[in-house]
């Protein structure tokens, strides 16, 4: 048996303890133990490994950006344990064919655990698809890969979704509200992607009598449209962090638009709050080249599952952000809308585990990090990166190095039956 010790995040609060780790998963959680191995952290944390359910690692069909052992050595790096890799890839995964071939195709290349979604599209495709239990992810909207599906599509897309099915994830955007007017910054892409987008897009889906996810949320206005509506959300660092003040060019140019100043504040303060479920990064790399033509012919998206964490634990080292609503948002709640064994510190869970000093801080470069797109609209930031990442109760990073490699293995989806007290209810959860 490996025991680790350390101050673990058990049940909402730390406490000097020692986890006992047997075939991959936690056996006993004590005060001391005894076992074959021993791993003293001393004051070290020790909490659940992160969970990132938006991923876009370009395998198949993209490799040239990222693939899936750049990308998910990345996310070992930031701390995050398990991923849902996006359907948009070359080809999509809209077919069971597509899908177990890119299934066959990632594995043995990953680092840390994954999860495949497929592109909700073809509604003959979709019986098949569910029997793989693939989760769903449905376009509203144009964006990388060109998967967006009219709105007056969906209900016979959903007629074959069993009901019982995790929730549908929903880039919500609705097209007829965007303006035609060429973006040439990122203050015209917010205007040419506007706010009211979403909000449309919220109240079409309210309409349908199902269960979503919806990612990427920007706006105030976006969560008020969410108000008793029963879905989840999940807003990117991006968004948090980033607004279309930011002087990153294309660089910054992502979907749905970085927005303005005030958006992004109530977004933040949303986000403490609790009134938005999950953290994700939309890691969605480009290569440099590509980012460096004129602004509206780049593609959008931007790497992110590296730093994700690390920069929100800045936020926590500072005390603009509780460690318990960033492991809520990161490990327990994206757990409980995926029906992952994952997610907390207990006995039977997986034992995924990141080790953190919360003390040392480094600066974000983007030379150094693991995306194969070499860049990062945080270069410079302040960041706190793990100090050893477990997946399963291996150690796969160390001090900054990969120590074990190829090891994820894919995770099956099992429904989630209550939804978000967040968006039900709309009040802070803790």
């Amino acid at each position: 048996m490996l025991i680790l010790e350390g101050r673990a995040y058990l049940k909402g609060g730390l406490e000097e303890c020692a986890i006992g780790i047997e075939d991959g998963k936690i056996v006993a959680i004590k005060k001391s133990l005894k076992g074959d191995r021993k791993v003293d952290y001393g004051e070290l944390l020790l909490l659940p490994g992160g969970i990132d359910v938006h991923v876009h690692f370009r395998d198949p069909g993209m490799t040239h950006k990222e693939d899936f052992q750049s990308g998910s050595t990345s996310a070992a790096m930031g701390g995050i344990t398990t991923v849902f890799d996006m359907p948009n890839t070359i080809p999509p995964t809209t077919t069971l064919r597509d899908y177990e071939a890119k299934m066959r195709i990632v594995k043995g290349k990953a680092f840390v655990d994954f999860c495949l979604y497929a592109g909700l599209a073809r509604p003959l495709q979709v019986p098949r698809l569910a029997k793989a239990e693939a989760p769903f992810k449905l376009y509203l909207a144009q964006t990388t890969g060109g998967l967006d599906v009219a709105i007056d599509e969906v209900p016979e897309l959903l007629e074959a979704v069993p009901t019982e099915y995790p929730p549908i994830v929903v880039h919500a955007e609705d097209p007829a509200k965007f303006n035609s007017t060429m973006a040439g910054n990122l203050a015209q892409h917010n205007l040419s992607r506007p706010i009211e987008a979403e909000v449309s897009a919220v109240k079409m889906l309210r309409e349908m009598n199902r269960r979503f996810h919806i990612t990427h949320v920007t706006s105030d206005g976006g969560l008020k449209s969410l108000e008793s509506s029963g879905f989840t959300t999940d807003v990117t660092p991006h968004h948090l962090l980033l607004d279309c003040s930011s002087q990153l060019g294309q660089l910054g140019k992502v979907n749905p638009p970085l927005r303005e100043t005030s958006e992004r504040e109530q977004i933040w303060k949303a986000f403490t709050e609790g009134r938005i479920d999950m953290l994700v990064s939309d890691h969605a790399p480009h290569t440099d080249d590509e980012k460096s033509v004129n602004f509206e012919d780049a593609p959008a998206g931007m790497p992110g599952v590296e730093t994700m964490v690390p920069l929100l634990l800045r936020r926590v080292r500072s005390g603009e952000l509780s460690i318990e609503r960033l492991i809520d948002a990161v490990c327990e709640r994206p757990a409980a809308l995926m029906g992952l064994n994952k997610g907390k510190l207990e006995v039977g869970m997986d034992a995924d585990i990141v080790v953190l000093n919360l003390r040392p801080v480094s600066r974000i470069r983007g030379k150094h990090l693991h995306s194969k797109c070499g860049w990062t609209a945080f270069e410079g930031w302040e960041a706190v990166f793990p100090a050893a990442t477990y997946l399963r109760g291996n150690l796969v990073v160390d001090k900054g190095e990969v120590v074990e490699d190829s090891l994820g293995k894919p995770v099956k989806v099992r429904s989630q039956a209550e939804p978000s007290e967040a968006t039900k209810k709309h009040v802070r959860p803790r």
